[in-house]
């Protein structure tokens, strides 16, 4: 109480400077190695999961430089896109922000001039790791639950889970209560929603929400998350996005070429998020397989989306469990990569159903339900 009394304080004394940093136009300039003659774009990432809007857009030049310019009604996230490349989260809190990237070494991006990305670019970095140590923590789970007389591993096993889990959340909630920027507070959000129970995350947009009263991301989760009594409460199946047009994808498929979903229009697609280090997705693939091969020929396919950063394990699996789908990969850090928030999932794997005209129709199939949804629609 006495941090956010202080804040307040500080923000009126200096209401003038911190308008003038985080609401109208600012720049995003730098400097973009191994990207000859790439198309950038500044893209804005909207609150609510709508698709992301192009503010402005041009080349690199030959000195690998760019400059691009955008204007926000607030603090807002925004990302910097390199075409069939990698993409950067930005937050708008000062006017003039610079990244610097060797595309050969994307993730060792660094940004001036923006405190808010910084600290997102520093989250997105220590939680992969947290989540990498997480996975084989669950592999190794699964390896010994197969295997009887492993009992006391198994209990090891099961406690470094609980440990690497209560670690992640302590990781995520320290960022949202120190972070001074809004926007980085909501991303963050939704971070913390993929292993926080709906309690502990209740707390922290409840808190977020209150201290940026203004911040119209914060308010709108707020509002999402504080049903009253006398509202009635969504479905459990309900999918906020069911029976609107699916966001947009253009990703790169195996040999670089961009293949959007836009282009199997008039087709049911099922888009299939998942990656090649989920072993929930793994398991689930022999599922995703049979289904493809059963309706394959009644206007029916799949559209493969990975969540992979590596190119060759990504590949390997799709060869290993017979994939035979068109598949792209996002190829970068998916805790950054805005296609989570555009199609609101947090957790793989996850997929939509999208019928000819391009909306979605049902979402999360699994199993049975995958089979029994699209013998209901394909009849």
């Amino acid at each position: 109480m006495k941090r956010n009394l202080i804040f307040l304080i500080a923000t009126v004394l200096i209401v003038t400077a911190c308008q003038q940093k985080k609401y109208g136009g600012f720049t995003v300039t730098g400097t973009i190695k191994n990207a000859t003659n790439a198309k950038i774009f500044l893209q804005e990432l909207p609150y609510g999961g709508q698709e992301p809007i192009i503010l402005d857009s041009g080349k690199l030049a030959k000195d690998n430089t760019f400059s691009l310019k955008g204007i926000a009604k607030e603090e807002g996230l925004y990302r910097l896109v390199i075409e069939n490349g990698p993409d950067v989260l930005i937050v708008n809190d000062n006017d003039i922000i610079e990244v610097e990237m060797d595309v050969n070494n994307y993730r060792a991006y660094k940004i001036i001039g923006s405190k808010a990305s910084e600290s997102l670019h520093t989250l997105f970095e220590n939680y992969r790791k947290q989540d990498a140590a997480l996975y084989l923590t669950f592999s190794r789970i699964d390896t010994l639950q197969k295997t009887p007389g492993n009992d006391s591993l198994l209990s090891i096993a099961k406690a470094d889970r609980e440990s690497q889990i209560k670690n992640i959340n302590a990781s995520v909630r320290n960022f949202i209560k120190e972070s001074n920027s809004p926007a980085a507070r909501y991303y963050a959000l939704g971070m913390a929603s993929r292993t926080l129970n709906t309690d502990e995350l209740k707390v922290l947009v409840n808190e977020s929400a209150d201290k940026f009263k203004e911040h119209s991301g914060l308010q709108k989760i707020k509002i999402a998350l504080n049903t009253t009594a006398n509202q009635k409460a969504p479905e459990p199946a309900a999918y906020a996005l069911l029976n609107t047009m699916a966001p947009a994808i253009g990703l790169p498929d195996v040999n670089g070429k961009t293949i959007s979903l836009a282009s199997f229009k008039g087709k049911y697609v099922l888009v299939d998020f998942w990656a090649s280090w989920c072993g929930p997705c793994r398991r689930e693939n022999p599922n995703v397989v049979a289904a493809y091969n059963q309706f394959k020929n009644n206007n029916f396919t799949v559209f493969g989306v990975s969540m992979d950063e590596d190119k060759s394990a990504w590949i390997e699996a799709i060869k290993a469990d017979q994939l035979s789908w068109s598949h792209v990969s996002i190829l970068a850090d998916w805790n950054s990569h805005p296609i989570t928030q555009e199609y609101q999932f947090n957790a793989i794997p996850f997929n939509v159903l999208i019928d000819p005209t391009g909306k979605i129709i049902a979402a999360d199939l699994r199993g049975a339900d995958l089979m029994n949804k699209l013998a209901e629609v394909l009849k």
